[in-house]
């Protein structure tokens, strides 16, 4: 005997909180109250974080607005502070490769000393290269040479002058050579020869007096002394030129001394704790050797002394990462998921100069992330698909590799040891792809925590009233009364669609009371019904698709019949949504029977409109008719079913029962009610299965029926393993309880064949006779359809002939 169906009365069609159910405030930590719904994820999350070894990163899985990446930041803090703080990260400069500096870690805090000496010691070092080239040291050792030179040139110029005083001649230096006077007459010092006019001097050929022999006499004297100086002269002009020379070299010599002091003494000026590591004090030993390469400052260096500038880039290092000694491990959450924003970039330097200046290369969050933890959202990082493929390169090396964006040359960063916990945090169906699709994801993600959709309603009564206090205390909004959290529990309940059961999406919660802080800015505290108001207004204002959907069928353009009686006609209900609200849509479901042999035709299917789930549907109607009406006899008839008025795909196999439903009617001839909506799956033994979305399609086929006008009869036929899913609103329980709407749980189809067709399905027996091919009784639902289905197998037999 099939079960005889009972509406349903309105306290089993939502959930009750009763206010002295709970407590009178949170007596535990918020963060444990949060994260308690989500225990199982939180332990792996805390396993994962707290596993150094190579591959444990996190995948926190889960949906958006259920805590995960709360949860994620909260428990690496927990984490971060069992850790140091990371070492400080400087880039050294290369010189014997400039484009390549040489990464560094430093103790924390170490950093920015390290940096500062750098920059003095540049400071020192170009104040060096300026005193001995240009200043004051310079104009020392001129004026320390100029002199040694003058006394040479005086003592070499002595002997000239002797050996001419020996000759009778007396020597005149001047800038272009030497000239001689002759010392025994006195009357006669003007007269002047030099070397090398001497030999051609004219005598004075106007004299006519008595002495013109006599001078002839002695300027014949002084050209012969002259002449005889003259070997000395060209001696004392090759001592000159070498003593030039030498006084050259000297100046060179003294120079590189003073620069090689000065640079060293730069060196030696560089505080020990500076230089805090054995490869800072390695660097900076090959920074000073260099520079004397670049100075020619080596000892017995012949080549003249370079005085090329000395760029800040040779000197200063780049401080990419710094932290105080009393940090804590980093956390950093990327925003900017970009080759860039992740790994570092160069940016452009202010000169042109081979040595990149410090600061020309900025730290990625990978460099600020080492040492502690990074979280990143998986959906921005594979839609990039270069940084995804760089990460994982980075975490399978374990160093930051540098990348190359660009062709030709550019600034790379040698690889930096990296030791980083990537916590990743996904949605399902995204981590699925990535586990399906990428062999490497699951060697550097071992450890997976997956966040829970709801929670139980027990956990709720403790959770939800912390995090309303929570968000009042954290987030500045108005504190929720006991009547507030009641309110706020029923909403869960129905977000999560189960009356034993409550969402974890406190992002929605927030939102929720948000709204009502924005209605309540006088309150003191958020009721029920300043909860209640801003629920009515955020559906009022994102009703729009709901309210056209209404009015389509309230002016008869989209064609759904709420009264009467119709053959092979039922209205089924669907979901449809906009992104923001989902609605239920209640549609016409046709169906048409005749003689054939291909059993039920799905006309979506047909024209490409149905999904697998919806076509699969289909076919289980098949094997049930089979079970029911052809075990031992060909099931010999066509029908087409159809849903009238939809031109957008259809998916889903909940409407699989209102479609059955169709063809009984059509089969049976028997009309079905047009007053009732049905939802539902069905399995290929008549039971009928929960399906999603419940809530919204009761509701909407009310909508309906109320802009056509209640008639007292209308209602919903759904599957009895939905009743827990049920949260309905206020409208619909109040016409619940006048009577004026009304909803059927079944559990099987027979249970809604005699609801919506009138007469019960009827108990298949054992006929006696092999002859009599009628298991029904003849005035029951099945037992019409077996007959009909045996005349239109007679119909499609061809006579014997």
């Amino acid at each position: 005997m099939t079960r005889q169906v009972s509406p349903l009365g309105p306290e089993q069609c939502t959930v009750t909180v009763r206010e002295d159910a709970l407590p009178e405030g949170p007596s535990e930590l918020v963060l444990d109250l949060r994260i308690a719904p989500q225990n199982r994820a939180a332990m792996a999350l805390r396993r994962g974080l707290a596993e150094r070894a190579p591959g444990f990163n996190v995948a926190v899985v889960g949906r958006r607005g259920t805590g995960r990446t709360f949860t994620a930041v909260a428990l690496a803090r927990e984490e971060a502070r069992r850790r140091p703080a990371p070492r400080d990260l400087v880039l050294l400069v290369n010189p014997r490769w400039p484009l390549e500096p040489v990464p560094a870690f430093l103790p924390a805090g170490a950093g920015p000393a390290f940096v500062r000496a750098m920059e003095e010691l540049h400071a020192r070092l170009e104040a060096a290269v300026h005193d001995v080239f240009e200043g004051r040291v310079r104009h020392r050792l001129q004026v320390e040479i100029h002199r040694e030179q003058s006394a040479a040139e005086r003592k070499i110029h002595d002997q000239l002058s002797k050996i001419a005083a020996e000759h009778g001649l007396g020597l005149v230096a001047g800038d272009d050579g030497f000239d001689f006077v002759p010392l025994e007459d006195e009357d006669d010092e003007d007269e002047v020869a030099s070397p090398e006019t001497a030999p051609t001097g004219d005598p004075a050929s106007d004299a006519e007096d008595s002495e013109a022999e006599a001078e002839a006499r002695l300027n014949r004297q002084v050209l012969d002394a002259i002449e005889a100086v003259r070997p000395h002269v060209e001696e004392t002009q090759r001592q000159l030129a070498l003593l030039e020379a030498e006084i050259q070299q000297t100046l060179l010599q003294r120079q590189r001394a003073a620069l090689r002091n000065n640079i060293a003494a730069s060196f030696a000026a560089v505080p020990e704790r500076a230089l805090p590591t054995d490869q800072v004090r390695k660097y900076s030993q090959r920074l000073h050797e260099h520079l004397q390469q670049v100075y020619h400052l080596e000892e017995g260096h012949h080549l003249p002394l370079t005085s090329v500038p000395l760029p800040p880039g040779l000197v200063v290092p780049t401080l990419l990462v710094t932290s105080r000694p009393d940090d804590v491990a980093p956390i950093i959450h990327a925003q900017n998921v970009t080759l860039s924003g992740l790994f570092g970039r160069v940016v452009a330097g202010s000169n042109d100069s081979r040595y990149p200046e410090p600061g020309t290369i900025l730290a990625g969050d990978l460099h600020r992330a080492n040492g502690g933890f990074l979280i990143i959202d998986a959906e921005a990082l594979v839609k990039r698909e270069a940084v995804y493929e760089h990460l994982k390169a980075c975490l399978l090396a374990r160093a930051i590799q540098p990348h190359e964006e660009d062709e030709g040359p550019s600034l790379r960063i040698q690889p930096v040891d990296l030791d980083v916990k990537v916590v990743l945090v996904a949605d399902p169906d995204l981590i699925h792809q990535l586990q399906e699709l990428d062999p490497e994801f699951s060697r550097l993600f071992k450890i997976r925590a997956d966040f829970e959709d709801d929670m139980s309603f027990e956990e709720g009564l403790r959770v939800y009233p912390g995090v309303a206090a929570w968000l009042a205390s954290n987030r500045g909004l108005s504190r929720c009364s006991r009547s507030a959290v009641a309110f706020l529990m029923q909403y869960g309940a129905r977000l999560a669609e189960d009356q034993h059961r409550l969402t974890t999406n406190l992002g929605l919660l927030s939102d929720l009371i948000t709204e009502a802080t924005s209605l309540a800015k006088d309150a003191d505290e958020l009721t029920e019904e300043h909860l209640r108001a801003a629920f009515r207004l955020m559906q009022d204002r994102q009703g729009q698709m709901r309210d056209r959907l209404l009015d389509l069928h309230r002016y008869g353009l989209i064609r759904v019949e709420v009264s009467g009686h119709s053959v092979g006609q039922i209205n089924g209900l669907a979901v449809v949504s906009d992104g923001f609200q989902s609605v239920g849509r209640p549609s016409r479901v046709t169906a048409v029977t005749y003689a054939g042999s291909h059993g039920p035709l799905n006309i979506e299917r047909e024209v490409e409109m149905s999904g697998p789930i919806h076509s699969k549907g289909v076919l289980i109607l098949s094997g049930y008719l089979h079970d029911r009406f052809a075990r031992d006899f060909p099931l010999s008839f066509g029908a087409s079913v159809v849903f009238e008025q939809t031109y957008t795909p259809i998916e889903g196999d909940s409407a699989s029962t209102a479609e059955l439903f169709a063809i009984l009617s059509s089969l049976s001839g028997l009309p079905a009610r047009q007053d009732i909506g049905v939802t539902g799956s069905v399995d290929q033994r008549g039971r009928v299965l929960p399906v999603g979305g419940v809530n919204e399609k009761i509701e909407g086929f009310f909508e309906v029926c109320r802009a056509h006008a209640l008639t007292g009869t209308q209602g919903v036929v759904i599957p009895e393993s939905n009743v827990r899913n049920l949260v309905l609103g206020e409208d619909v329980l109040e016409a619940i309880a006048q009577g004026r709407f009304f909803i059927w749980p079944i559990s099987t189809v027979e249970e809604g064949v005699e609801l919506i067709l009138g007469e019960p399905a009827g108990t298949a027996t054992e006929p006696e006779d092999d002859a009599a091919a009628f298991r029904y009784p003849e005035r029951t639902v099945y037992g019409r359809v077996e007959r009909r289905i045996a005349r239109l197998r007679q119909l499609a037999t061809p006579p014997r002939g």
